[in-house]
Formats: C-alpha cells, sequence, structure tokens
C-alpha cells in the first residue's frame, strides 16, 4: 500500500491551493463591488420616488384649501395675479388660472416652511426630513430633503433657475432638493447624490364636474 503522495500529486495540489488563493478574493471583490452598485441604484430610485411623492402634492398649505394662485412676500411684483392686476397673471392669458381676491379672502403663501401639523399635505411639508434605509443586507444610506424659496426671475427673459438665489420671504418658485448619501460611520466609499425640482406658485387644477343624470 502506497503511503505518501508522489511528486505530480504534490504539484496539482499545489496549483489548485495557489489558484484558489488567487481566484477567491477577486470573486469576494466583484461580489462586494456588485453590491455596492446595487445599493446605489436602490437608493437612487427611492430618492426619485420620494422626489415624485412631493412634487405632486399642493405648492402650498393654503392650495389645501384653495385653487387659487396665491400672493407672496418677497415675490416679482410682475407676477401678482389679484384684484390689482385685473385677475391676470403676465405670461397666460385672461382666466388661463384662477387669481384671487384678497379683499375678500386672504390667501398668502407660507413665509415659513415646514409642517404645519402632523401631515405631509404640501411640498414644504417635507422641509428637514430625513430617514436612514436599512437593506436586507445591512447596507444604509439616507434620505433628506430640503424646501426652500428662491428669488423670482425677471420676466421675459431665459432663466437659470440653478443659479436662482435664496429668497428670505416667500416667492413664487420653490425647490426641493433630495440628497442619498451613506449614513455617517458606515466604513464603504462615500457617495453622494442630488436630485432638483423647482415648483412654481400656478394654483391646483381644477376640474369641473356636475351630477350624471
Amino acid at each position: 500500500m502506497r503511503r505518501a503522495l508522489t511528486m505530480v500529486e504534490l504539484i496539482f495540489t499545489m496549483v489548485i491551493i495557489g489558484l484558489v488563493f488567487m481566484v477567491v478574493p477577486k470573486i469576494v471583490f466583484v461580489t462586494n463591488k456588485s453590491f455596492e452598485t446595487t445599493v446605489k441604484e436602490e437608493a437612487l430610485y427611492n430618492a426619485m420616488a420620494l422626489m415624485g411623492i412631493i412634487v405632486h402634492l399642493p405648492w402650498d398649505e393654503e392650495n389645501t384649501k384653495y385653487d387659487r394662485i396665491l400672493s407672496v412676500s418677497a415675490g416679482n411684483a410682475a407676477y401678482r395675479c389679484d384684484d390689482t392686476t385685473g385677475f391676470y397673471r403676465v405670461g397666460g392669458f385672461v382666466g388661463s388660472r384662477n387669481c384671487i381676491d384678497n379683499s375678500a379672502t386672504p390667501m398668502n403663501a407660507s413665509s415659513t416652511l415646514g409642517r404645519e401639523d402632523a401631515y405631509f399635505n404640501d411640498i414644504d411639508d417635507y422641509d428637514g426630513f430625513q430617514v436612514d434605509t436599512t437593506t436586507p443586507y445591512g447596507a444604509k444610506y439616507r434620505l433628506q430633503v430640503s424646501v426652500s424659496y428662491l428669488q423670482d426671475p425677471s420676466p421675459g427673459s431665459v432663466v437659470d433657475l440653478s443659479a436662482l438665489s435664496p429668497a428670505s420671504g416667500s416667492t413664487d418658485i420653490k425647490e426641493i432638493r433630495v440628497t442619498v448619501s451613506n449614513v455617517p460611520g458606515r466604513k464603504k466609499a462615500p457617495f453622494t447624490s442630488s436630485l432638483y425640482y423647482h415648483s412654481v406658485n400656478l394654483g391646483q387644477i381644477y376640474i369641473n364636474k356636475r351630477a350624471w343624470r
């Protein structure tokens, strides 16, 4: 009975062990890299989904009560749409949108951003919103939302919305930013990406209806 390995068997064993030590780390590296890519794709998808939820909400808390274009405190006077402008806004046509009559019922855009109550029922309610998400594999990322007023541009000009400055009061433009990033302390390569959307004070769409007969 043979009690030892032949030289050929020993060489084959060493080759197999060498291949294992060469291939396995590469497989682990590729798997981890693929997993990180999957996490980033999921994070961006959820950021886009959250943005979609926000932008389909009413423009302001007052628009949950009234469909009309609201008055603002720091906007460009050229965009007024009330009794002082004949209920007409520049750039549109008479009757294209419902302007307000503040002499009858004040309808002013909120001067401060954030939730007025326990509900997320208008765009700026999400200002300051933050959530940390855990995947089934334990990887975490953070979604953050900020909403701000931007200064109204001059009418009749080509506008780069990303170049508009923040405003100190309410204007006709709100900027929504959804940022996705690693949760602080996560021992992975950092990543940060932001989505932007600009929503304007145009009032809510009102659909005429009548009873079916």
